[in-house]
C-alpha cells in the first residue's frame, strides 16, 4: 500500500510521517527529495545560469531561504524551479516506492496542488488550527509575513481536509497523533 500524506504547512506531517515509520512504513519524503535534485551539480549549474551566484550560499550549495524568497514574491520563478526539480522528484519517488513487500508513505506537501495524487491507495492529510501552525512557523524561525505568504501559496487546508481520505488531526500532543496512526494503520490489509 501506498500512502500519500499531506496537510498544510506547520500541521506536523514530518511528525505523522515518524509515526508511520513507527509502524514500519518505508517513509519517502518528497521534499527531502527535492533538496537531493536541487543540490544536483546539474540543477545548481542551471540555477546559477538563471539567477548568478548570489542564489548559492557560501558552501556553494543553493540557498535554500533565498531561493524560497525569490519563487514566493515571483509565480514566473516559482514555475521555473518547479519545472527545474519536479520532474526528477517524481522520478525518485516512484522508485523509492517499488518494494511490494512493505507498505509506504510518501510526504507531499503539494500533493493536491501539483495533481499528484494518482498511484496513492490512500491519501492522509494532517490538519491543526491556524493558531497552532503559525506558533510552530514562528518557531522554526520564520516571520509572520513569511507565513502568511507561504500558507497563501497553498491549497487551502480545508478543501485539502475535503479532499482527503482520512484525517489527522494534530492540535495536541504526540502521543494523540501517534494512536491516530496506529488506528488508521490497524485497519490496513496486512502483506
Amino acid at each position: 500500500m501506498v500512502i500519500g500524506l499531506t496537510g498544510g504547512i506547520g500541521c506536523g506531517k514530518s511528525a505523522a510521517a515518524a509515526c508511520f515509520a513507527e509502524f514500519g512504513f518505508n517513509v519517502v519524503d518528497a521534499d527531502q527529495l527535492a533538496r537531493q535534485v536541487l543540490e544536483s551539480a546539474p540543477c545548481v549549474s542551471q540555477l546559477r545560469a538563471r539567477w548568478g551566484d548570489a542564489c548559492l550560499g557560501p558552501d556553494g550549495l543553493p540557498d535554500r531561504r533565498w531561493i524560497a524568497e525569490k519563487v514566493f514574491a515571483d509565480t514566473a520563478e516559482l514555475a521555473f524551479l518547479e519545472g527545474l526539480t519536479h520532474p526528477e522528484v517524481a522520478r525518485l519517488r516512484q522508485l523509492a516506492v517499488l518494494d511490494a513487500k512493505r507498505h509506504h508513505v510518501v510526504e507531499i506537501p503539494l500533493l493536491f496542488e501539483k495533481n499528484l495524487t494518482p498511484g496513492f491507495d490512500l491519501i492522509a492529510c494532517v490538519a491543526c488550527s491556524e493558531e497552532t501552525r503559525r506558533a510552530r512557523l514562528l518557531k522554526k524561525g520564520l516571520t509572520e509575513a513569511e507565513i502568511t505568504r507561504r500558507i497563501a501559496s497553498q491549497m487551502p487546508l480545508s478543501e485539502k481536509v475535503k479532499r482527503s481520505d482520512v484525517v489527522l488531526w494534530n492540535d495536541g500532543e504526540l502521543e494523540f497523533l501517534r494512536a491516530q496512526v496506529a488506528a488508521l494503520v490497524g485497519g490496513l490489509p496486512a502483506l
